[in-house]
C-alpha cells in the first residue's frame, strides 16, 4: 500500500477548489468527482461555490480512504474554503488529516501580499500566487503554486499536449490536455470554458488515480 499511498496524497491534496469566474477561466458552478483507482472508486470530492456581491466563496472537501475488508491502509481528509475578490485570492482556511498526521493552512491578502500561515510557519508570498488546485485552469499559466495542505510554495511546470477526447459520463467530449508536473506529473484535462474534466496520474506501483466527473 505504502508504494502509491504518495500518489494517492499528491492528487487528493491539489482536490481544493477550480477557477472561479472573475478569473474568467471557467464557469463557477457545484461540481462532484469520485476518486478511482484502476476504476474502482476509492473517495469523494466536492465542490460547493457562492457569490457575495463581487466576491465568490468556494469549499472543497475532498475525502480518500484505502484499504482491504475492515482494515484500513490509507486514509485522507481535507476540507478548504477560499474567498476571492477581482480575480485574486483574499482569504484561505484548510485543514488536512494525511493518515493521522494534521496539517492546518490558511491565507489572507494584506498591503499587497499575501501572508501564509502553514503548519506553525509564517511566510509572506506575491498577490498573484494561485493555490495548487486543478480545478484552477490559471494553474497552466503558473510556474510557482502554494500548497493549501501546508502553506509551502513548490515550483510548477506545465507541459501543453493540445487538444485531445475524454469520456465524461458516457459522452465523449473535446478538451485542451495539459501535464502539470510538481512532485508528480498529473494529467489534467479542461473544456473550452476553462473547466476541469479528468485528472489523473500513475502511482509508483503501476496503478491509475483519476479524478472523475460524476
Amino acid at each position: 500500500m505504502s508504494l502509491y499511498r504518495a500518489a494517492v496524497r499528491a492528487l487528493a491534496a491539489s482536490a481544493a477548489i477550480f477557477t472561479i469566474a472573475s478569473q474568467g477561466r471557467a464557469g463557477a458552478a457545484d461540481m462532484n468527482f469520485a476518486v478511482l483507482r484502476d476504476g474502482a472508486q476509492i473517495g469523494t470530492n466536492s465542490v460547493e461555490v457562492g457569490h457575495d456581491g463581487d466576491a465568490t466563496t468556494v469549499r472543497t472537501v475532498t475525502h480518500v480512504q484505502v484499504g482491504f475488508a475492515f482494515v484500513t491502509f490509507y486514509r485522507f481528509d481535507q476540507t478548504e474554503s477560499e474567498r476571492w475578490s477581482d480575480g485574486r485570492l483574499v482569504a484561505l482556511d484548510a485543514t488536512t488529516d494525511d493518515n493521522g498526521t494534521l496539517h492546518r493552512a490558511s491565507a489572507a491578502a494584506r498591503d499587497g501580499k499575501i501572508v501564509v500561515q502553514g503548519d506553525g510557519k509564517t511566510s509572506e508570498i506575491a498577490s498573484t500566487t494561485v493555490p495548487f488546485n486543478l480545478w484552477n485552469s490559471a494553474l497552466v499559466d503558473q510556474n510557482v503554486t502554494l500548497d493549501p495542505r501546508d502553506g509551502s510554495v513548490k515550483p510548477v511546470k506545465v507541459i501543453d499536449r493540445g487538444e485531445d477526447a475524454v469520456v465524461v459520463r458516457g459522452h465523449t467530449r473535446r478538451a485542451h490536455h495539459y501535464v502539470i508536473v510538481t512532485t508528480f506529473a498529473q494529467d489534467v484535462w479542461y473544456d473550452g470554458s476553462g473547466r476541469l474534466l479528468q485528472a489523473e496520474l500513475k502511482g509508483i506501483d503501476g496503478s491509475t488515480i483519476r479524478y472523475q466527473l460524476i
